[in-house]
């Protein structure tokens, strides 16, 4: 036999020699597994009573990500987002003299999201409004998102700008340059420059997140002086650096969720559809009462393996208006909630990737583990409400609407036991 002859069949069985001897486990196609099909034990659902409720009284005041936007559809009625916002001096104060000539001031707001989404290269066209406030604005904790700041008449901007792809930029009008020309202390200069309203013009059909972290969301002022021919700049603090709070209002007049619109304390039945709306909106709430009392009854010494709240979404809505993930938040006794047990629990990530509580496009439905939020609910005997909410719902116009609890493909709970 010739050497070459000899050397590929030699090669090729040094090449497999490894891979037959390898007997490691690894992690490789877990994400792909469904964890139901590591538990041994009777599969079992739970038909839910479920409702829209709205949910109110939202806090706003200490986040880095605020929205702008005047909104309108069908399903959720409309929607109305200002950003309110200090205007704030360098911690050693301001100290500009009539000596500075003041060339233009530009307002940069980083976007995080817009809704609704558009193609990546569709440039949108925004009508932005900035207003000085009438008072001081100094939030607190009292600050909800019903909350609504008094505007004064003085506007430093009211035009359409462009938005590509990360920030939009808006050139002041003159009108804010004495706000800004002050010499005083850091505490001082609320007091002159008060605070601004930022929003869009009624009918946008249009929301965006402004990033409140970045440090490009700023107020710059261009100048410069007899004595200099270079043009300098001044930065403004807006971002997080500033006190903020948003103000959203909703009117559900004429819409599936009128009930809202006379009685804030109202619940809409989930048997066909129920609603998830952000900024102020509404939340989903779960009771789970009758089923615990009958399983507690037929199965006292029942182990809870694996649970899942599987949630499909309504027909007719479209994937790009999916919010990214849905939360569970549990109710107590005195009327307080948590998140879930299970929102808690770190788990191995190929295990339980894509399960918890974001949405699957191919399914068409959120998906969120509850094993132990179920066990305790059947430990204790009692449930308060199992409620959903989406999650940055304080940052994030998106909104959608899940199958009710008679629907075909309904709301529900799968779940694994043993006993």
């Amino acid at each position: 036999m010739s050497l070459k002859k000899l050397i590929l069949p030699l090669g090729l069985f040094l090449l497999l020699l490894p891979i037959a001897c390898t007997e490691d486990e690894t992690d490789l196609g877990m994400s792909l597994q469904d964890p139901f099909t590591r538990y041994h034990g009777t599969r079992d659902t739970i038909s839910l009573t479920a409702c829209t409720i709205l949910d109110d009284s939202l806090a706003t005041v200490g986040y880095t990500a605020g929205v702008l936007g005047d909104y309108a559809d069908a399903t959720f009625g409309s929607m109305k987002a200002i950003l309110y916002s200090q205007i704030a001096a360098p911690s050693e104060g301001i100290n500009i003299s009539d000596a500075v000539i003041i060339d233009s001031v530009v307002m940069t707001l980083v976007i995080d999201t817009v809704y609704p989404v558009l193609p990546d290269s569709t440039p949108r066209t925004l009508h932005v409004i900035v207003n000085q406030l009438a008072e001081p604005f100094r939030p607190d904790s009292s600050f909800l998102s019903t909350k609504q700041v008094a505007e004064s008449e003085v506007c430093f901007f009211d035009d359409e700008v462009t938005y590509y792809a990360d920030s939009i930029r808006l050139r002041m009008n003159e009108r804010i340059y004495p706000v800004l020309r002050q010499s005083c202390t850091y505490d001082d200069f609320f007091n002159y420059s008060k605070g601004i309203a930022i929003k869009l013009a009624d009918n946008s059909q249009t929301a965006v997140t402004v990033d409140l972290s970045a440090s490009n969301t700023s107020l710059r002022m261009y100048y410069h002086t007899y004595a200099m021919d270079s043009t300098l700049q001044f930065v403004f603090t807006i971002n997080s650096g500033a006190g903020h709070s948003m103000y959203y209002a909703h009117d559900y007049s004429g819409t599936p969720l009128a009930p809202f619109a006379t009685n804030r304390k109202a619940s809409i039945s989930g048997t066909e559809k129920l609603y998830l709306e952000p900024l102020g909106g509404t939340r989903i709430r779960l009771d789970m009462q009758a089923f615990i009392d009958q399983f507690r009854t037929e199965h006292p010494t029942a182990v809870i393996h694996y649970a899942e709240l599987l949630m499909p979404v309504s027909t007719g809505v479209g994937d790009t208006s999916m919010p990214v993930r849905i939360l569970a938040l549990k109710n107590h006794a005195d009327g307080s909630s948590t998140y879930v047990t299970d929102a808690n629990v770190i788990t191995n990530a190929y295990t339980y990737g894509g399960f918890d509580g974001y949405y699957n496009r191919e399914k068409k439905q959120y998906r969120l583990r509850i094993t132990r939020h179920l066990q305790e609910l059947l430990r204790t005997g009692k449930d308060y409400g199992t409620e959903l909410i989406i999650d940055a719902r304080r940052s994030s116009a998106f909104r959608t609407v899940i199958n009710g609890t008679a629907s075909d493909n309904p709301i529900r709970i799968d779940f694994v036991y043993s006993e």
